[in-house]
């Protein structure tokens, strides 16, 4: 039976809700619908169990979710913790991005959800509390958001955050920046994020799939230390590139751009303006930027 170290009920979820969704999720979690309701978990404020069907409600029209998906966790900054066709869809709707957890149970899920260990490495929580310790924890269906919002320039500090709505924000992120893709594959036991590709199996939106193993984080060094030569504290979103043909770094601010980086460490840099199915396509056809080319300061590329 499925335990929190620490909860904080804040409404039951009925039985009808339950029966409606028992067939899409592991049957843990029914049971903890049952015994728990909704609800804060942990002590820190940052995780929450949610009404799935309100859940449904608020995110009709704005989220793409495959078929069967149903979300079971948000946090407080605006994140979501879905269950499809076995596998945990984490959803940075700030980072533009869709993380996937495959091969673990639901308890071994609250078990990750309820260490400390893995707030940053796997959750990206900073800068979370800083802005907890200013403002507050959220209220049940409320969530700090990024003004302005990170893909649009904002930066990723406490300053920068404001408390609203929570399902109000991430309709005004979609809006405005997108509808999040997949990016990578969480690995808790490293303690660290790889993009090894759990795309096809999730359906969520982009295919992260490869042929041939990466060293995703040898190729995500090398772009990050290019992009330090273009600009300072770059806020960047990694994608697995189909095929094994690499990874894609993309900093997701005005006047930004994007490093696609190969297995031999080539790479291509892209401007904001070219699109990433079309820096894919000259990537893939054998365009590359000569090392040189990266200058401090956002030289000649």
């Amino acid at each position: 039976m499925t335990s929190f170290r620490n909860f904080d009920p804040v409404a039951p979820i009925s039985d009808e809700t339950i029966a409606r969704y028992a067939g899409q999720v592991p049957a843990e979690v029914a049971e903890t619908w049952r015994r728990y309701g909704a609800g804060v978990v942990g002590a820190d404020g940052f995780f929450r169990l949610v009404d799935p069907a309100r859940a449904a409600e608020m995110l009709d029209g704005v989220l793409g979710f495959p078929e069967g998906a149903t979300v079971l966790f948000t946090t407080a900054l605006g994140d979501l913790i879905a269950h499809v066709n076995g596998l945990f869809l984490v959803v940075k709707a700030r980072w533009g991005a869709i993380d996937v957890i495959e091969g673990l149970s639901f308890d071994e899920l609250v078990a990750r959800i309820e260490d400390p260990a893995q707030r940053q490495s796997a959750w990206e929580w900073e800068p979370y509390p800083a802005a907890r310790d200013r403002d507050g924890v959220p209220g049940f269906e409320e969530c700090f958001g990024f003004v302005p919002l990170l893909a649009l320039g904002g930066p990723n500090t406490a300053d920068h955050l404001q408390l609203g709505g929570l399902w109000e924000h991430l309709a005004l992120i979609v809006r405005l920046a997108g509808v999040p893709q997949v990016r990578r594959t969480i690995a808790f036991d490293s303690d660290q994020a790889d993009a090894s590709g759990a795309a096809g199996q999730a359906g969520a939106g982009a295919s992260a799939a490869s042929t041939a193993p990466v060293d995703v984080v040898r190729l995500v060094q090398v772009g990050r230390e290019l992009f330090a030569k273009l600009t300072q504290n770059p806020s960047l979103n990694v994608i697995e590139l189909p095929d094994g043909l690499g990874v894609c770094l993309v900093h997701a601010a005005r006047g930004g751009g994007k490093i696609y980086v190969a297995p031999d460490e080539s790479v291509l840099f892209v401007g904001s303006a070219v699109d990433y199915e079309a820096g894919l396509g000259a990537f893939r056809d054998g365009v590359r930027t000569p090392r040189e080319k990266f200058e401090l300061n956002g030289g000649t590329r």
